[in-house]
């Protein structure tokens, strides 16, 4: 019992690093470079880490951080029908991957993935304009949480939520 225990574990943990790794080692087998002709080439930098997202439509999420805060698609998997996985990329710096819950369960074994009320986490996006990025992202279709500010500690900040409700700062130093 312990031995498939630790075979299903170590089934997950590799298909967890797979969606996680991103182009790291390579797109996952049958996936395409986006056809957006603002998108990254696959010849990506080397990343260390990058934040996931889990969605219901991956399209949906990505078409929100591309229109609303101006990251380009990089890849989309597969390249047609229902999107399971994808990747952002902002500046050619800062990636985000993307992930159906369903996807995630059946590549892993962790059965209890899923929406939640509760969100402990959040996403930075610096920018030179937090106004402008602000309103882009309104206008995308953003719930907006916090309208920009100053804060006392030198920065500008706003908050608002993507369509799956993810927590998003929007921020800049202002020195």
């Amino acid at each position: 019992m312990a031995s498939l225990a630790v075979g299903r574990w170590a089934a997950g943990a590799a298909a967890t690093t797979l969606l996680a790794v991103g182009l790291v080692a390579g797109a996952p087998a049958g996936a395409a470079p986006a056809k957006d002709p603002a998108a990254v080439t696959a010849k990506a930098a080397v990343r260390y880490g990058q934040p996931g997202l889990y969605a219901k439509n991956i399209d949906t999420l990505m078409a929100f951080y591309r229109d609303g805060l101006g990251f380009s698609v990089l890849y989309r998997f597969p390249e047609t029908g229902p999107g399971v996985f994808g990747t952002v990329v902002l500046n050619d710096s800062y990636y985000i991957t993307v992930s159906t819950y369903d996807v995630v369960k059946q590549s892993t074994g962790m059965k209890n993935l899923g929406r939640t009320a509760l969100k402990q986490s959040e996403l930075v996006i610096l920018t030179p304009n937090v106004d402008a990025v602000f309103l882009q992202a309104k206008k995308a279709g953003a719930k907006v949480l916090m309208a920009p500010k100053d804060q006392p500690w030198g920065e500008r900040s706003a908050y608002v939520a993507d369509p799956e409700g993810n927590l998003v700062q929007i921020s800049t130093h202002n020195e």
